[in-house]
């Protein structure tokens, strides 16, 4: 044991996480005293805000709803179709990470008073009168990207059913639609609490969807009315008490899954060998309307390549806004990778040393994602207010983006991370290995390949993010999906959707990127 108190690679790993540890309750504690010493604390009426609470958990209550029995009955149509798992796993995968703006735009231009569905009904001379910026938008865009995780979750559960339940149950007569009402019930359905809060916590955290979609003064969610405080208001006290409120009772709701969860198990691999021989003649169809619903959105990139434009392309403001995007998930992906990796590092540590504090470490990490990116924001916003405003915009917008992928990361990597560590954990001490060398010999090369996909994965999000940007932009700094966004808003719908194809395009080959080098590497 001495040995290890003099590996000064250990305390050099553990310095990030301690970092981010440091700061996150300086943040905290900040933001309580400022609140505490508030002259217009007692003016804050909570009453005022009731309806807007109160539909910011309507429309997640609704969307979650819709989500969890849609993603249900997707995810058994998908498995039931006998298609390449693989190819299944990888679009319902990557309609989750879409940028929210884009499947917003594509909604739009589909569902609108002005899109594709208005003009086909007008050709049929059928009356078409459907509201996108409406709770209808909103809570169709919200359940899209939570329908393809749900939907993920029962998917993935199904193939990787033992193989030999199958066969009893095709032995026994037993059809495989009945067996799960009975026998696959329970195995199907396990951990699936998780994903359910976890897909709550999303719709609730749908600013992007709102901030588009929300046609009226009583479509205002929490986060909407965060933003509404600080930008038109100036109202930060008003900001910081919202957000404290829709933290709280997330991390309410939330409670079960925090204090019984301490890690999260993956399906790295896809074991259907096997063909359904009870399958319904009526799945294929069903499961062409499923591609055609995820589809929707991508019709606007018919859109966008019709509207070349490419004197748009040479303006400032979209070099500028390019260079900022790029910056931005360049940066936080470089400090979440190191978060990640040190806190992977110190929560192993502690599993080596059978110590119960592992589970200090995930909470710390996981609670991320339940704080509502505007309430930090607005935390942060006032953190450098009192600075004097010393970080530049970029560097808060990285940072913001880094605090909500990391926890992505921490939870993709960890099994593979940690798989083992009891015997690696007695080898280092036989060999003297020491963690440093651990960390680069041995533990990245052996998660390599998912961490280039995670890696990949939190690159596009942070690309398409239109959270913390709205408050923190200035006439310097701006990014892509903001940049759309006005575009949208000056009423230069072409240049838009144009510009919107441009990087949707640009984000295919970003995500293509890691499976031609994992599959080169695969050659070689």
């Amino acid at each position: 044991m001495t040995n290890l108190y003099l590996d000064k690679g250990a305390y050099f790993i553990r310095l990030p996480y301690l970092v981010y540890l440091f700061f996150i309750i300086t943040l905290f504690i900040t933001t309580l005293y400022f609140l505490s010493n508030a002259d217009n604390f007692s003016d804050f009426k909570f009453f005022s805000y009731f309806n807007t609470i109160k539909f910011t958990f309507f429309q997640a209550f609704l969307a979650c709803s819709i989500s969890s029995i849609a993603g249900f009955i997707f995810g058994l149509i998908l498995y039931l179709s006998n298609k390449n798992p693989k190819v299944i796993s990888s679009l319902l995968n990557f309609c989750f990470i879409l940028p929210v703006i884009f499947v917003s735009f594509g909604s739009i231009f589909f569902y609108s008073s002005n899109g594709i569905l208005s003009i086909i009904f007008h050709w049929l001379s059928v009356d078409y009168n459907v509201n996108v910026f409406s709770l209808k938008g909103i809570i169709y865009v919200t359940s899209y990207f939570n329908i393809a995780f749900n939907a993920n979750f029962f998917y993935r559960k199904l193939i990787n059913i033992p193989e030999n339940y199958i066969k009893v149950l095709q032995s026994n007569g037993i059809p495989f639609l009945k067996s799960i009402k009975l026998q696959l019930k329970n195995f199907i359905f396990s951990g699936y609490s998780s994903v359910l809060i976890l897909s709550f916590i999303f719709c609730i955290g749908n600013f992007t969807i709102v901030y588009i979609l929300s046609g009226s003064p009583n479509l205002t969610t929490i986060e909407l009315a965060i933003y509404q405080s600080i930008i038109f208001d100036a109202d930060l006290m008003r900001a910081i008490l919202l957000g404290m409120t829709q933290l709280i009772i997330i991390m309410v709701i939330s409670l079960s899954l925090i204090s019984k969860t301490y890690t999260f198990s993956t399906f790295a691999s896809y074991k259907k060998s096997y063909q359904i021989i009870d399958k319904p003649i009526f799945i294929d169809y069903f499961f062409w309307i499923i591609i055609v619903y995820f589809s929707i959105p991508f019709i606007v990139l018919i859109k966008g390549i019709f509207s070349f434009n490419l004197q748009s392309l040479l303006t400032v403001n979209f070099l500028n806004s390019f260079i900022n995007s790029l910056l931005v998930s360049i940066i936080s992906l470089t400090i979440s990778s190191i978060l990640t990796l040190s806190s992977l590092n110190i929560y192993r540590s502690f599993l080596d040393n059978n110590s119960s504090f592992h589970k200090i470490i995930f909470i710390s990490i996981a609670l991320l994602l339940f704080v509502p990116s505007l309430s930090l924001s607005a935390m942060i916003f006032y953190f450098n207010f009192q600075l004097n405003f010393i970080f530049k915009s970029i560097w808060i917008v990285s940072l913001i983006n880094s605090f909500f992928i990391t926890p992505i990361m921490f939870i993709f990597l960890s099994s593979k991370f940690i798989e083992n560590h009891n015997s690696e954990h007695r080898n280092t001490l036989l060999f003297n290995i020491k963690s440093l060398t651990r960390l680069i010999k041995i533990d990245l090369p052996k998660i390599r390949n998912e961490f280039l996909l995670v890696s990949t994965t939190v690159f596009v999000l942070s690309l398409g993010d239109l959270t913390s940007v709205t408050i923190f932009n200035n006439s310097s700094f701006k990014t892509i999906p903001l940049y759309i966004s006005q575009l949208y808003s000056n009423y230069r719908y072409n240049d838009a959707f144009f510009i919107l194809s441009l990087f949707i395009i640009f984000i295919f080959l970003i995500m293509y990127l890691p499976t031609f080098l994992l599959q080169k590497n695969a050659k070689n």
